[in-house]
């Protein structure tokens, strides 16, 4: 408490008294940029198809109001998907057929699939009320922003802030998408702030509140774990730059009420059940530390059942996968990945505005206002990126939103204070500004497929990155709008297609046929085949990565002459693999948008694209092991 009084007498405010008038046209900035957003998301919500996670959560999340329990599991924590799934459930949707549920146990991507794609209704009616929950999330973030910023810095540097968060395309592709990225953003974002709030003024307010964003942001993600080692990075900035001084006792009483608002907020959120539903979630423990803990939790009844079962999937969440980065898969990623993502993904106006900070760190003037303590910034992002570097999960920038959210906050910061410097200053800030504005209108179709002009542009992000840094499903609208052109010129030619994405792209109105389905039924024969970026760098899941001599081996022995005819199925999708891969050596006969190639073979080229392979080489220089879905083919 002495700790808190000292604070309180000595500490200065964050900026000069700003006139009214600066105060009101700010909050006018920020509500024509959320206007904005609002409305550009309110459009992709209804416009964009099935992305490839959202089936589901929104299955997980509509079986959690609906029966009471958490049998569904996404490894993904539980706010978000019942967030979203809130308007399906007030309006009468029920899930899939329990006997079914129970037949593919409880799986919710598949339950998702039969909830969206078995009835008459376009998908995306079903699933619009949900995005727009996300959406609100979206929203909600900006304000955050603003209000941080205007703490930090004053009027102009909330409208700044607001402005590099409102045209950041990553932020308005995950603010549609019913995904747990926004909420765990919009969580990190606010925990973190008030974390910073309780080190400045240490009593039971900003105690209360740090617990309660805390509690939910342990229900939201497993970005939790960031965020924890952001806590403790400014934890430590905080004691250490106040060594000496007394309260730190009372200190550690706040912590202890954050922590005890946290735990009941859990509990909470389950009704205080330690199985709710009455479903028992741990069948059986791993032998591992993580599971020595958990099972230990679990017989202390510390916390629910259900989310003790979540973390013990954190392990399957992380564990190395195929992820592509310039040209090349590797197998659980690479250290750079995020670090590029950040690069090439950012709006240049948000980069150039975090440049500014070199110049503003200049030293202060005699007399001058001290600058504004960043220092939760720094911790918060710092703490993201460390933790970004070392996770194999590289498949997607929106793994990093929080980031993205942060820089927005000291990029308006810094232009505030840069524009202080001079006249000229003032004008390279606009220039700025109207950079902003710029990228994000032009951003504002496809903003998930979006890469700044420093990496090329949209259409050159395949080279650099794929997945959902580049596609996710979502983009089918351009497709089928090409497939309805072509039909009006060409109705016999056959359209075979190849996309990431959840199935179903007919409820869409797109007449094509699945490559790998045509494959397995004897079909192929001359036509169109149309590639998703990630299915032309990677071939069907299973097969993620380089055409390399062990795959060729495979496929001389096993499909090459049998291809005109019916296929197994790992045969199929080698099928693919291999069509995807000679594809990848021509020009493609045309392109739609950032995301879709289209290959018109005839039977000469498909017969020389499906044939021998008898290149002695990889890509890569090297074999690698077969694929263990081929692991029966090996000659």
């Amino acid at each position: 408490m002495e700790l808190a009084k000292r604070d309180t007498a000595a500490a200065p405010g964050p900026f000069p008294r700003a006139a009214s008038s600066a105060w009101a046209l700010s909050a006018a900035v920020a509500l024509v940029l959320l206007g904005w957003t609002a409305a550009q998301g309110t459009r992709l919500a209804a416009t964009l198809s099935v992305t490839r996670d959202e089936p589901g959560h929104l299955s997980a999340g509509l079986s959690s109001w609906r029966n009471g329990d958490y049998r569904q599991s996404t490894a993904n924590l539980f706010f978000a998907q019942k967030w979203a799934a809130w308007p399906l459930y007030r309006e009468g949707v029920t899930p899939p057929d329990a006997a079914l549920q129970r037949e593919v146990q409880w799986n919710p991507l598949l339950i998702g699939e039969v909830l969206l794609f078995s009835g008459p209704s376009d998908p995306r009616e079903i699933l619009a009320p949900a995005r727009r929950m996300t959406l609100c999330l979206c929203l909600l973030t900006g304000v955050l922003v603003w209000g941080w910023a205007a703490w930090l810095a004053g009027p102009w540097a909330a409208a700044l802030a607001l402005l590099l968060y409102a045209t950041s395309p990553v932020v308005l592709a995950s603010g549609v998408l019913v995904t747990t990225d926004t909420a765990a953003a919009f969580w990190y974002l606010a925990a973190l702030a008030s974390y910073a709030w309780l080190l400045r003024r240490p009593s039971a307010p900003p105690a209360a509140l740090a617990g309660l964003c805390s509690g939910m942001m342990l229900l939201t993600k497993f970005s939790f774990v960031a965020w924890m080692f952001g806590i403790l990075l400014l934890l430590g900035w905080h004691l250490w730059r106040r060594r000496g001084t007394a309260g730190v006792p009372a200190l550690l009483g706040w912590h202890a009420l954050a922590g005890a608002v946290a735990w009941v907020t859990v509990w909470g959120f389950f009704g205080w059940e330690f199985r709710p539903g009455g479903f028992t979630y741990l069948s059986q423990v791993p032998p591992t530390r993580i599971g020595h803990a958990v099972a230990l939790l679990g017989r202390w009844h510390a916390l629910p059942e259900p989310y003790l079962r979540e973390v013990l999937s954190f392990g399957d969440v992380i564990k190395p996968r195929p992820a592509y980065l310039l040209g090349r898969f590797r197998s659980g990623g690479s250290w750079d990945y995020f670090p590029i993502a950040f690069l090439a993904k950012s709006t240049v106006a948000m980069l150039l505005a975090l440049g500014a900070w070199a110049f503003c760190r200049r030293a202060r003037p005699a007399g001058a206002r001290p600058p504004p303590d960043v220092s939760p910034l720094v911790a918060g992002a710092l703490a993201y990126a460390v933790i970004a570097l070392f996770t194999p999960l590289n498949i997607g920038v929106r793994h990093i939103l929080p980031v993205f959210l942060l820089a927005a906050v000291a990029g308006g910061v810094a232009l505030a204070r840069a524009a202080e410097l001079g006249r000229t200053p003032r004008v390279l800030v606009a220039g700025i500004a109207l950079l902003a504005a710029g990228e994000g209108f032009s951003a504002r179709r496809q903003p998930l497929a979006w890469f700044n002009a420093i990496a090329g542009g949209p259409m050159s992000g395949f080279r650099i990155m794929v997945d959902s840094s580049l596609e996710w499903g979502g983009d089918l609208p351009g497709l089928i709008a090409w497939e309805k052109d072509l039909r009006a010129t060409d109705r016999a030619t056959p359209l075979f297609v190849c996309l990431l994405g959840p199935p179903g792209h007919e409820h869409f109105g797109l007449h094509a046929t699945n490559m790998e389905w045509a494959f397995e039924n004897g079909r192929v024969r001359a036509g169109y085949f149309v590639f998703g970026a990630t299915r032309l760098e990677g071939g069907p899941t299973d097969l993620y990565g380089e055409w390399t001599d062990q795959l060729r081996r495979i496929w001389n022995a096993e499909g090459a002459s049998a291809w005109r005819g019916p296929l197994a199925h790992a045969v199929a999708q080698l099928a693919v693999a291999r069509l995807a891969a000679s594809c990848r050596g021509m020009q493609p006969t045309e392109r739609i948008g950032p995301v879709y190639f289209v290959y018109r073979l005839d039977e000469g080229a498909l017969g020389r694209a499906l044939g021998r392979d008898d290149a002695r080489v990889s890509r890569e220089g090297r074999p690698r092991p077969a694929p263990a879905a081929l692991a029966s083919l090996q000659p």
